[in-house]
């Protein structure tokens, strides 16, 4: 009796399937490395192993998304209620005086990591594409009766002081964009 052992199938011997109806608009001898169909030159994406069609890319870039509803829920809750204390401490700094808007360029950034950071640690492991947006829009919600407000009422009042009023929302501005940075990249 002879039996013949073949050798187990190497992954770049396989096909991928890629997950999308992908279909190249005009004729083309380009294929996708992974899963083999014709690609169009416009559509191809390069990766270190060949060209990929959007579809393959998609797939792969979820993946690396892991975050369900509770990690949004958890992540515009935590951004809210910060979001509420640092827009109270951002109007605090803004009636300093003068020194306030030095103060701010420290004190936004500060806040902005700390909300991202609490964020990150709830969260664990999991990863969300989008959980910077629903934390930056939160923050921004929390924040905006204390550093918002105040400056709309002193522009509708015709207020003098309506430039220092300004500084809480730049400071506002400072955290969200670092919120953003340090829950996006």
């Amino acid at each position: 009796m002879n039996t013949v052992t073949t050798a187990p199938a190497l992954e770049a011997d396989v096909a991928f399937d890629c997950p999308g109806n992908y279909r190249a608009a005009t004729p083309s001898t380009l294929r996708c490395s992974k899963c083999n169909r014709p690609l169009a030159v416009k559509d191809a994406q390069r990766t270190p192993t060949g060209y990929v069609c959007p579809y393959y890319v998609k797939a792969r870039v979820a993946t690396f998304y892991t975050a369900g509803p509770k990690q949004y829920i958890l992540a515009a809750l935590i951004a809210f209620i910060l979001g509420i204390g640092i827009g109270f401490v951002l109007q605090f700094v803004g009636r300093i005086g003068f020194f306030a808007l030095i103060l701010t360029l420290f004190v936004g950034p500060a806040a902005g990591g700390l909300v991202a950071e609490v964020i990150r640690r709830v969260n664990g492991k999991d990863r969300g594409q989008y959980i910077w947006l629903v934390a930056a829009i939160a923050m921004v919600i929390g924040a905006a009766y204390f550093a918002v407000l105040p400056a709309l009422f002193a522009l509708l009042a015709g207020s003098p002081g309506f430039i220092f009023a300004l500084i809480p929302i730049v400071g506002l501005v400072i955290a969200v964009t670092t919120l953003v940075a340090r829950l996006r990249f």
